[in-house]
């Protein structure tokens, strides 16, 4: 304490010019309006830099709340969209085919022959193997295999997955494969030359399969041509979707997939 006092008492003079200064500063600031407006411009511009940086970081906190409510916001517009309005189960309750689970990616492989995804949810979240995962912007994969909070998916950009696709507007339909290491170009085979193609057109899911439902969007028709000897196209396809930025996906549910397979299975 004797040290801080003789430290003060040595800095005597220059405490009294400051606080002197102080008091001339304050008597400045109350008797002339153009040092008062300069200082409440100060101290307004201030508060709102300090305001800004506070919303940022506040923002920057709870990203991951507001992703969290749009994608459960999507799944239930999702839900809403693709269920049946006549379709009546045993107890009289809307038999409803499809039903989605919103999911992150955790993982995502799209440089390699047989890439692969991981998803964070799993079998304790009705998770099952052969579900169709898509996104906002298309289908992502199907899920392979599940553990309790996780999930493999087979990415779309794999070399042995192949989709069932269509011509928007029409029935005709032929198969989606990724043979490029481009991940945003694919090819089509098996698309008869009766349908009347042309590049823009749009290519959707043919919903023939228990795996994704009808009319979900995948890309465009960027090139086509027919191969000697055979009567179908062999279409170039540019996907809507990003496959290198994955981030929220939709796990489809079908909730009649059991009894559509064992049809299926019938000799």
């Amino acid at each position: 304490m004797s040290k801080l006092l003789r430290f003060l008492a040595g800095k005597q003079s220059l405490l009294i010019f400051v606080f002197l200064e102080l008091i001339s500063l304050v008597l400045i600031i109350n008797t002339h309006n153009y040092a008062q407006l300069k200082t409440h411009d100060f101290q307004t511009g201030l508060a709102g830099n300090i305001n800004q940086r506070l919303n940022t970081i506040n923002r920057y906190f709870y990203l991951q709340n507001y992703n969290d409510s749009l994608l459960h916001q999507n799944t239930r517009l999702l839900n809403k969209l693709n269920q049946p309005q006549n379709k009546l189960d045993k107890n009289g309750a809307l038999a409803y085919q499809f039903s989605f689970i919103p999911a992150y990616a955790i993982s995502n492989q799209y440089n390699l022959d047989h890439n692969t995804i991981l998803i964070n949810k799993g079998s304790q979240d009705s998770i099952r193997p052969e579900s169709g995962v898509i996104s906002t912007h298309g289908i992502v994969g199907v899920i392979q295999k599940t553990s309790a909070h996780f999930a493999k998916v087979i990415s779309i950009l794999n070399k042995s997955s192949k989709i069932n696709v269509a011509l928007i507007h029409t029935n005709y339909t032929g198969f989606l494969q990724w043979r490029h290491q481009n991940p945003n170009q694919f090819e089509i085979t098996d698309m008869p030359t009766n349908a009347r193609i042309k590049i823009g057109d749009t290519i959707i899911t043919s919903g023939m399969s228990s795996i994704f439902p009808k009319g979900i969007p995948i890309g465009t028709i960027t090139g086509f041509k027919t191969l000697a000897g055979r009567k179908s196209y062999v279409i170039k396809l540019k996907s809507f979707m990003d496959y290198t930025n994955i981030g929220p996906v939709y796990v489809i549910k079908n909730n009649l997939k059991t009894e559509i397979d064992s049809l299926n299975m019938q000799p």
